[in-house]
């Protein structure tokens, strides 16, 4: 087995090198990659980034861009390089599922260095020649395709997970910060549990808060008054013609399949740890309801 970099673990309070956090997930997730090119050498160079997954749509896990960033070398000449996104929600599941995301994405990127292409409908439906390649690396496919995302759901092997022993046990040891994010915790199946204080929820929309228990601080906004007592909610299905195109409505954005009104009471009790998702899943896309009115509060 090639030897994997190793990730030196935090041995600071989190206090005192508060400084250091990004470049520390930088340099855990790069070490994690460089172990799975040491396996796949024709897997190649890219540029870590990190940041929230969260879209309205629901959480990207990972991305792979191709030749997005523009690099310049000592001599003066200028190369293109690519992109590798982690999700801040990823890294809040441990070692395990956040190396499952970088061999699924090292798939993609293996795919476009051999010139094939793996994915549809705007990057979303994965099709078997991506499972194809994401077999080569470690994972194994789905048993059936999703409505929207296709053979995108490949998990680790456990004999995968043996090969990358090291370098998952040493994401774990980093303890490297993460987002937090209810949605993660339904959807990823992590081996890490999001943990905090009622104090850390309040603040994670960003800002600080200086007021006592119960009071609005200086940057914390007064609660909302609450919206209708019912709404939409939507999934990932997509109502489609008779020649399998997606139908547009007047907004011109892909109407979706299903849409289901549902009451306050009911989302609510759905909701985990207080987050703005209400736990529904649909059966056939494998995606969860959301609010078709982001503002439906």
């Amino acid at each position: 087995m090639t030897a994997t970099t190793a990730i030196p673990t935090q041995a600071q309070p989190v206090a005192e090198i508060s400084h250091e956090h990004g470049s520390r997930i930088i340099t855990a997730l790069e070490a994690a990659w460089a172990a799975i090119r040491a396996q796949h050498p024709q897997v190649p160079h890219v540029l870590m980034i990190t940041g929230t997954g969260r879209k309205r749509e629901g959480l990207t896990w990972g991305h792979f861009g191709e030749k997005r960033w523009t690099v310049e070398t000592p001599n003066g000449k200028a190369g293109r390089t690519h992109e590798l996104f982690a999700g801040g929600e990823l890294l809040s599941l441990g070692g395990l599922r956040t190396m499952q995301t970088l061999l699924h994405e090292a798939a993609h990127a293996l795919a476009h260095v051999r010139d094939i292409q793996d994915t549809s409908s705007d990057y979303r439906y994965h099709n078997k020649r991506f499972v194809k390649l994401a077999e080569e690396l470690g994972l194994t496919g789905p048993e059936t395709p999703a409505n929207v995302i296709g053979w995108s759901e490949c998990t680790i092997t456990d004999a995968t997970a043996q090969r990358y022993a090291e370098a998952i046990a040493a994401l774990d040891a980093a303890r490297l910060p993460y987002v937090h994010d209810p949605l993660a915790v339904i959807l990823g199946k992590g081996t890490r549990p999001t943990t905090g204080t009622d104090d850390d929820e309040d603040n994670e929309a960003g800002g600080t808060t200086e007021g006592g228990e119960g009071k609005p601080g200086k940057n914390r906004k007064p609660p909302k008054k609450k919206g209708p007592t019912r709404f939409l909610v939507i999934c990932g299905c997509i109502e489609r013609d008779e020649d399998g195109k997606p139908k547009l409505g007047k907004d011109g954005r892909e109407k979706p399949g299903r849409a289901i009104q549902i009451s306050r009471k009911s989302w609510e009790f759905g909701t985990v740890d207080g987050g703005d998702e209400g736990g529904l899943m649909c059966g056939r896309c494998k995606q969860p309801f959301r609010k078709a009115d982001p503002d439906a509060d």
